[in-house]
């Protein structure tokens, strides 16, 4: 009988939590800073998120990633394997889009979604014994 936990849903399942990594980090870390500057003193440095700069609808695009690399997770056979095509290729798009933002720090996520598409499912060759 076929694990469950294939080596592709295993990828799979990597590239959706880096993607979802990558979003809470976008959200939480301080990616923005600004330097004011006064004559009666030194300068003030302030950082902020990218949650506290931009706002909360912020979170729709970082959604897109995330649900992109888990829509296969659900699927089996071939919905699974057309999915895995369509989501790798839509993140690609997305990657290539916000590359002048965010879409960069997608590219391993993106990595691990063509690994899932390559990788020989769990017995896919030879088999001992037979």
């Amino acid at each position: 009988m076929r694990s469950r936990w294939d080596p592709k849903r295993v990828r799979q399942a990597i590239a959706f939590s880096l993607t979802i990594a990558v979003g809470l980090a976008l959200l939480l870390v301080p990616l923005y800073s600004g330097v004011a500057v006064t004559n009666e003193g030194p300068a003030q440095v302030t950082t902020s998120t990218l949650l506290e700069t931009v706002g909360p609808t912020v979170v729709f695009p970082l959604l897109i990633p995330v649900v992109l690399t888990g829509l296969p997770l659900p699927l089996r056979g071939r919905a699974r394997r057309y999915a895995s095509i369509a989501t790798a290729a839509a993140l690609a798009i997305f990657i290539a889009i916000a590359s002048a933002t965010i879409g960069w720090f997608y590219v391993p996520a993106l990595a691990a979604a063509i690994a899932a598409l390559v990788a020989r499912p769990e017995g896919g060759g030879r088999q001992i014994g037979s």
